[in-house]
């Protein structure tokens, strides 16, 4: 996307000094067919798939709004071209056009970077998550808490409870468990329960 919209600005600013003449009418019915075609494409992924989870969907989702906003300025430009003879309006709605997709798709590579990096997910609050925890009957501290993102829409934890001797470790590690794929929405866990025998200090990660 970035080298896309880098040749769209790199052909705008060679028409800035001398903006060709524009076939107008033919540009907007073209523009208008691509514009309806994005628009059911945009549609589909909106009901079928996942578009803010998914980054891969999202990318694609993004890149089928930025072809459509092209085919918008390109219907734009036409107009402008076609009443008032002004062809320096291709050269500056590629610009926008380009501009906009920019900043869509340096959302997508923050995000991907966030992931690779393996990041807290965006959507869960750690320290509500160790707080509902702590809520469990018998858990007395939760501590060396991780959690990341393994890849859009699959998230990761891992923790060690602290619970009180005379509790039921399976019966608390069952409850712990489902809070955190019931209310997080995180399903793939990893926590070690322990009682003050098998308990050690915080560790350094």
């Amino acid at each position: 996307m970035f080298v896309i919209s880098g040749f769209i600005i790199w052909e705008a600013y060679q028409r800035f000094s001398e903006p060709p003449t524009v076939a107008s009418g033919s540009m907007m019915l073209i523009a208008s067919i691509g514009l309806l075609a994005n628009f059911i494409s945009a549609w589909v992924l909106l009901k079928k798939s996942d578009t803010k989870g998914n980054i891969n969907v999202r990318s694609a989702y993004l890149h089928i709004i930025g072809d459509a906003l092209g085919s918008v300025g390109a219907i734009i430009a036409g107009l402008l071209m076609l009443l008032f003879s002004w062809y320096i309006a291709d050269p500056i709605i590629s610009v926008i056009v380009a501009l906009l997709i920019l900043k869509s798709a340096w959302r997508v590579i923050k995000d991907a970077i966030h992931i690779l990096m393996e990041g807290s997910p965006m959507a869960v609050d750690s320290s509500e998550v160790k707080k509902a925890m702590q809520q469990i009957d018998g858990v007395l501290d939760v501590h060396d808490m991780h959690i990341w993102s393994i890849t859009s829409g699959l998230d990761s934890l891992s923790c060690h409870l602290l619970i009180e001797e005379s509790k039921d470790h399976e019966a608390i590690l069952r409850q712990a468990v489902h809070l955190i794929e019931e209310r997080f929405k995180i399903l793939h866990c990893t926590i070690q329960v322990e009682k003050s025998d098998l308990h050690h200090g915080k560790l350094k990660v």
